[in-house]
């Protein structure tokens, strides 16, 4: 037998060890930290509800960007992606179609983003300007 064999071998079960625990260390920290947030059923209801119009009206597949009123929490945004699931809602203005979910009045949205239809309660179809020659 090699002398350094057996030392070697015990090196790495040690390493390896120490690895192992430093990753069970680090996913239970991430379950510890996680916030506790949870939607009331009512809450996702009545979300579901305001966007059940729009949604109606949107693709069933896809991406569609996202526009909230500035200073929003994000809280708005994941109920909106919630309600329009499977559609993807990215919190951009770079696609063609928009969701708008403000109590704005239109005349606040960027000069490029157009009201397509207002569906009530603060919930918009909005489209870029840019993109309507591509549409037509």
């Amino acid at each position: 037998m090699h002398p350094n064999l057996g030392t070697s071998s015990s090196k790495t079960a040690v390493a390896v060890l120490i690895f192992v625990l430093g990753c069970l260390l680090s996913s239970a920290r991430l379950v510890v930290d996680a916030p506790r947030a949870h939607v009331p059923d009512e809450v996702a209801r009545q979300s579901d509800l305001r966007f059940a119009a729009i949604k109606a009206a949107l693709p069933t597949r896809g991406v569609v960007g996202y526009w909230g009123a500035p200073g929003d929490s994000i809280e708005y945004y994941y109920l909106a992606q919630y309600a329009l699931a499977p559609l993807v809602v990215d919190r951009s203005l770079n696609h063609p179609l928009i969701v708008g979910n403000t109590p704005l009045s239109p005349a606040e949205l960027p000069p490029d983003i157009e009201v397509l239809r207002d569906f009530g309660n603060g919930v918009l179809l909005l489209a870029r300007k840019d993109n309507d020659k591509d549409q037509k």
